[in-house]
Formats: C-alpha cells, sequence, structure tokens
C-alpha cells in the first residue's frame, strides 16, 4: 500500500503528502478551531521551504533528490546517498534551518509593520497575530531542527563535525545514540505533560535508529565487490519471448525481472511490474520486446553498494553484471537477495 500521494512538484522535485497528514488536519480542525487549522496548514508550506532548501544544497553538489514527503510532524528530503563528506554534509543540513530563521525573520518584521488581527484564542505559542504567529512557528521549527541528535538536522551537523575527527560510521553511532536518548525523554515526559511529545519522541528515535542501520549498511556493503556475490548462472530470454514464457523463466530462475538478451548480446532488463501489468490472458500473444526496457548493469569490479543504488533508483530486483572491455556481454547478476546475503555476510566480519 502507498501510504503517500503526489500534490506537486517544485523544480523537477516531486512533494507528496503521507496520508497521517491528513488525519493530523481533521484533528487540529476538530479540536483546536479554524485559526490554528490555518496556522497549521501555513507552516507545512513553509515546511516544504525548510526541505527545499536542503535540497537545492543537495542538488548544488550533484547529489540527487527523489522526493519530498511532508508528514505530520515535519517533512523529510529523501536523497539518494548520504554525503560522507562532512563539509558537504553540514552545508546540506544547515540549509533548512538558516531558510525556517530567514522567513522566520521576515514574518515577524512584517507582523510589526502590518499586524494582522484575529481574534483568536491566545496559547502559549501563539498571540492571535497571524504573521507574528508565523514567524514564531518558523523560528521554533528551525531551532527544533537544530537540536544536535537524529534524525534532526542538528545531528547532522554534529555527525559532520564529528566525523573530521572520527571514522562517519563512529560519528554517526555517537549521534544516532544522543538522537535515541532525546527520544526516549521526551517520550517518558510526554506520557505526564502533552502526547504531541510522545509522537516526536517516538519519531526521533526511529529515525535515528534508521539512521544508523541506514550508514551501517552503507558502510559494510562499499566493502563487498560485485565479482563476489554475483551469480555467473544467468537465466535469460529473448526479445521475441512471449510474456507467459518469460515469466516461467523468471520463476525457475528465481528473478524478479527478466533479463533479455539477444544471440548473446545484452539488451536490458523488463521489470515483474511491466510483465504484471499485462492481463494474464493476454501474456501468451505479448512478446518481451514490445514492453520497456531498462539498460542498467554494473560491473564485477565495482562495489556492492553501487549495485545496491542502482536497484533502489531503478526499482528493480536484478542487476546484470558485464565486463568493461565487453559491456554488452552478461557475465553474471545481482539480484536482491544476493545483496543482503552480501550484507549478512559482510557484518559478521567486521
Amino acid at each position: 500500500m502507498k501510504y503517500s500521494f503526489k500534490i506537486a512538484s517544485i523544480w523537477g522535485i516531486p512533494i507528496e503528502l503521507h496520508i497521517t497528514f491528513i488525519l493530523l488536519m481533521a484533528l487540529v480542525l476538530g479540536l483546536s478551531g479554524l485559526y490554528f487549522f490555518t496556522l497549521t496548514m501555513f507552516l507545512f508550506v513553509f515546511v516544504v521551504a525548510h526541505e527545499l532548501s536542503h535540497s537545492m544544497v543537495a542538488r548544488h553538489f550533484n547529489i540527487r533528490v527523489r522526493k519530498i514527503v511532508l508528514y505530520p510532524i515535519g517533512g523529510v528530503s529523501e536523497i539518494e546517498e548520504i554525503p560522507e563528506n562532512p563539509r558537504i554534509e553540514w552545508r546540506v543540513a544547515i540549509a533548512g534551518p538558516l531558510a525556517s530563521f530567514g522567513i522566520g525573520g521576515i514574518l515577524l518584521a512584517l507582523g510589526e509593520i502590518v499586524p494582522i488581527k484575529t481574534g483568536a484564542a491566545i496559547s502559549l505559542i501563539t498571540t492571535g497575530s497571524l504573521l507574528f504567529d508565523l514567524g514564531t512557528l518558523n523560528i521554533i521549527l528551525g531551532a527544533f531542527n537544530l537540536i544536535p541528535a537524529f534524525p534532526m538536522d542538528g545531528g547532522r551537523v554534529f555527525r559532520a563535525l564529528l566525523a573530521e575527527r572520527m571514522k562517519f560510521s563512529d560519528a554517526t553511532k555517537y549521534a544516532a545514540f544522543i538522537g535515541r536518548l532525546l527520544g526516549i525523554f521526551m517520550a517518558f515526559f510526554g506520557i505526564f505533560y502533552n502526547i504531541w511529545l510522545v509522537m516526536i519522541g517516538v519519531f526521533i528515535y526511529i529515525g535515528a535508529s534508521e539512521e544508523a542501520e541506514q550508514t551501517i549498511v552503507s558502510t559494510t556493503l562499499a566493502r563487498v565487490r560485485v565479482k563476489d556475490v554475483m551469480n555467473p548462472e544467468v537465466a535469460s530470454v529473448g526479445p521475441e519471448t512471449s510474456l507467459a514464457e518469460a515469466l516461467e523463466t523468471m520463476l525457475k530462475a528465481r528473478y524478479h525481472d527478466a533479463l533479455v538478451q539477444k544471440d548473446g548480446v545484452f539488451q536490458g532488463v523488463v521489470t515483474w511490474d511491466e510483465i504484471t501489468k499485462i492481463k494474464p490472458e493476454l501474456r501468451a500473444q505479448r512478446r518481451i520486446e514490445q514492453l520497456p526496457t531498462k539498460k542498467i548493469s554494473v560491473f564485477p569490479d565495482e562495489s556492492i553498494l553501487e549495485a545496491y543504488k542502482l536497484m533502489a533508483r531503478e526499482k528493480v530486483d536484478l542487476i546484470p553484471v558485464v565486463y568493461r572491455e565487453e559491456p554488452n556481454k552478461v557475465a553474471g547478476v545481482v539480484t536482491s537477495e544476493g545483496v543482503a546475503n552480501a550484507y549478512e555476510k559482510a557484518k559478521a566480519l567486521r
């Protein structure tokens, strides 16, 4: 099930809304009234600006941004890879809070010049002045994200500073440990004072754990070569093969995608999704060459991490391995199962 859906695209970056965000909006409108609902809606516009700042700086350093997803307690920029260069990481991380502080400062100044009073009830962080309240919330957003713990931006800045003095993986462990401690503290404190703190604490704990695991996966897989885990026995289909026959070949070989060759020459990969889009009763008449083909491959001496990234980017479970001197000749295949096994073996040897 897909839990987020695209609502816009800015500078070529898809903006997606998580379904839990809609539930939050309904809850805020039902429990807090129109003014707080309006504040929340505006705040998430500024969260998009915050995340776009990260994305633009990442792009400046040639790091691909897949999308931005809006969740109930903030946004996440999904970038292709974690920059292991500390100087790049802290620049990407600090861009978001700086954008929030900048927007907050402008709105506070406008709030003094053009006060828009709503008559709404005053709370701990609201005054009833729309521009002033939005400015304050942006300042809080920037400050909160500077907390030196994962998964906040401050945690990434903290890791970058540590990585200048120690291994990247060790720096990640320290930043993740602080993130977990903060998450536990906020969740425990929230049980007695505010349910929102419990939600934020849980989010921080999970985010810190996932960040640590992702880094362990990356650093572990980076040490393994493709040739060490590829399967030299290749099952392939020809362009003229029917979809029904291709599916039978894939199932026998335990492939999730079809590797296509013609007279021993590599043609590309046709994904399982493309084949199964065709109705079962039509698969005997349709041929592989009638479907879109991905011309993707890796070399035997590359890191298995590169194969893993390519699989994630292209949404495939099979990557052909070709020779550098003969890029149209398949030497073997790497599957997602093979990547998982490589990770477990490498982790056991750490």
